[in-house]
């Protein structure tokens, strides 16, 4: 047993934490799979020192010998496959409050529950490394149609459209035994908006999928907001699988979840004044703020995750308000972040939607 591993498993003991590495004796499986009631709770261990190069992830552990989302359970035990459920787009902004299938536990800040964002994308393009093909994480985006997603232009103006594909239903990108699969899609047309410019004002793109999502409770669409809303004063719901620290340390492996109140325009601006962008500086109609808590934002590798914001009528439902668009470093106190204000381009978005022969009913929130 080498220092690390000893060192390690001495940080368990003293705090009653041992974990085994024993062997599965039946089968694992998803928990759902198993008639055997067993504990349908992830644990998140925070607290016990990750190894080298893991710095920054959360650290989920089980010790049942089976993959962290699933169970050990005996052969009499595993209930046969039935047909899935059928599951459609009829309902954007739908939140899983309380995950699918299985819930965090302990410390929990800032890690959203599984399938708990099923409009959050993951925006991908394959690189060559040693010759062989890799996924590499460009940035967020939301599914507001079956093949159609919303991202900030900053996140997809550097390559040909045919570079990039979307994945939907990710959600920890450590493991592929999740309750429901993930579905990728090849990118076939990336939209800029016309007024995109180097100040990055109308930042916003939309990216045309070569083949709809199918639609599952992992995967759902999220509602576009009423055009020239206003949420000043709504906590809203953020985040992907980014940086905890400005340029610093590794992309998270597990979706994030940042709750951050929408600050008013005016407000944001002045904020923004006290930093280096000086006295002078002029935030852009285009955007809207949300943040100024400190050590509480998105941070490198969020750009393009959408702002959800909770529809007031108590269906518990969201509007998509913003897009993460930049900031003035991470979690810096009364410093908040600046989000594309996608109230400001709803006529936008549908016109594009209807020349691209994109359904908008699935992102039209009807009760």
């Amino acid at each position: 047993m080498n220092s690390l591993v000893l060192a390690l498993a001495l940080v368990l003991l003293s705090e009653n934490r041992l974990i085994s590495a024993q062997e599965c004796a039946g089968r694992c499986v998803k928990k759902d799979e198993c008639k055997v009631p067993g504990s349908t709770d992830v644990i998140v261990v925070p607290d016990v020192p990750a190894l080298p190069g893991t710095e920054g992830y959360v650290d989920l552990r089980f010790g049942d010998g089976c993959d962290r989302l699933e169970t050990c359970c005996n052969e009499k035990d595993v209930i046969p496959s039935v047909p899935k459920a059928e599951v459609s787009f009829d309902r954007c902004g739908e939140r899983n409050l309380n995950g699918i299938g299985y819930r965090l536990v302990g410390n929990k800040v800032g890690v959203s529950e599984y399938g708990e964002f099923p409009w959050t994308l993951m925006v991908l393009k394959t690189e060559m490394v040693l010759d062989i093909p890799k996924d590499a994480y460009v940035c967020a985006a939301s599914l507001i149609a079956p093949n159609l997603a919303l991202t900030a232009a900053h996140c997809v103006i550097k390559h040909k459209s045919e570079a990039y594909h979307v994945r939907a239903g990710e959600w920890d990108t450590n493991t592929a035994k999740e309750l429901f699969p993930t579905q990728t899609r090849n990118v076939v047309d990336v939209i800029i908006h016309e007024n995109y410019n180097q100040l990055h004002h109308n930042n916003i793109a939309l990216l045309k999928l070569e083949t709809p999502f199918d639609a599952d409770k992992n995967v759902q669409t999220i509602c576009l907001p009423p055009a020239n809303a206003n949420f000043d004063g709504y906590d809203c719901f953020t985040g992907a699988w980014g940086k905890e620290k400005f340029n610093e340390g590794k992309l998270q492996n597990i979706l994030r979840r940042v709750e951050v109140p929408v600050i008013p325009h005016s407000k944001c601006q002045d904020a923004f004044r006290t930093t280096r962008l000086g006295a002078y500086f002029t935030l852009d109609k285009s955007y809207m703020c949300a943040g100024g808590e400190e050590d509480v934002d998105v941070c490198t590798g969020d750009g393009g995750a959408p702002l959800a914001c909770a529809i007031s009528d108590g269906s518990g439902r969201y509007y998509q308000s913003g897009i993460v668009a930049w900031g003035i470093g991470c979690g810096k106190k009364d410093i908040p972040g600046a989000y594309t204000d996608v109230t400001k381009f709803v006529d936008w978005i549908l016109t594009k939607m209807t020349a691209l022969g994109v359904d908008p009913k699935p992102a039209m929130y009807s009760k």
